[in-house]
């Protein structure tokens, strides 16, 4: 017997995670390339940093009486009014060209430049970003992401159609990956909740899928099976299942329901030719 150590970068909010099996050691066993999951994993967690840049200025505008355009440090934010009784106006986040740290320790360059079509959580919304020479910790990312808030559903549930359209990511080193993705992003719990409890008791379903082709020019897709729940205060995928299609590679199941949704735990299962991995998000 032996401890197998695999890296596996799965998840649709960018997380790597290494996994472990004791298992009998066979000559044969096959090598399982974990670039794809690699891939996958920076461009969501990039594409998800635009939204974040996007989403806390929208509403930082929205909760205000008048223009937040501020351009006494970077990042400048500057706010192009148009109809201010619908909300309708364009925004552009300035991070410069020497790079600008945030809270998080990233280096941002460049400019996320982004058109609303009203208040955030009104129903027919349309946000769409656009990056201008813009890098994280000198990734350059390209692309447009899209976010419509898609009203209530049957169950009476706000919900989110998002895509990113012709991502591209280069690293410093000249390689190029590029990315799509399609999904669903549903409030399931706190909607209705206000004061500071309508902030932390947040949850979300997700579902949808996302595509791309790796440095190495492998082409991989990402399948939401059962909707992902995620949290506000907690940084790890709860519940849901996923699977990962690599070319010439056999398929990857992940599980995130293994330590149950009632607590912030970041435990999954990944399960490859039958034989499953415990894993745990970093």
């Amino acid at each position: 017997m032996k401890t197998n150590i695999l890296l596996l970068a799965v998840t649709f909010l960018g997380m790597s995670v290494i996994f472990n099996s004791c298992k009998k050691e066979k000559a044969e066993d096959p090598v399982y390339s974990t670039e794809a999951a690699q891939d996958n994993a920076l461009a969501d967690n990039l594409f998800n940093d635009v939204q974040k840049q996007i989403s806390d200025t929208h509403i930082k505008q929205d909760e205000s009486t008048k223009s937040i355009t501020d351009s006494s440090s970077y990042p400048i934010i500057t706010i192009e009014a148009g109809d201010s009784t619908q909300y309708v106006w364009k925004a552009t986040i300035d991070f410069g060209t020497d790079g600008v740290e945030g809270d998080d320790g990233r280096i941002r360059k460049g400019k996320i430049v982004f058109t609303t079509t009203g208040r955030y959580v009104n129903e027919g919304t349309v946000i769409i970003g656009t990056l201008v020479n813009y890098s994280v910790d000198n990734y350059l990312i390209e692309g447009t992401k899209r976010i419509e808030n898609m009203g209530k559903n049957s169950n009476q549930q706000t919900y989110f159609k998002i895509d990113v359209n012709n991502g591209k990511i280069t690293s410093s080193d000249g390689s190029v990956r590029t990315w799509v993705t399609h999904r669903i992003r549903t409030w399931v719990v706190g909607e209705n909740t206000t004061g500071l409890l309508g902030v932390i008791d947040d949850e979300y379903d997700i579902t949808g899928s996302a595509s791309g082709v790796t440095a190495s020019n492998k082409d991989y897709t990402i399948t939401i099976t059962e909707p992902l729940r995620v949290k506000v205060f907690c940084k790890w995928i709860q519940d849901g299942n996923l699977s990962l299609e690599i070319t010439d590679s056999p398929t990857i199941n992940v599980d995130y329901g293994v330590g149950g949704t009632s607590v912030c735990d970041n435990q999954a299962k990944a399960t490859i030719n039958g034989q499953e991995y415990t894993f745990y998000m970093h």
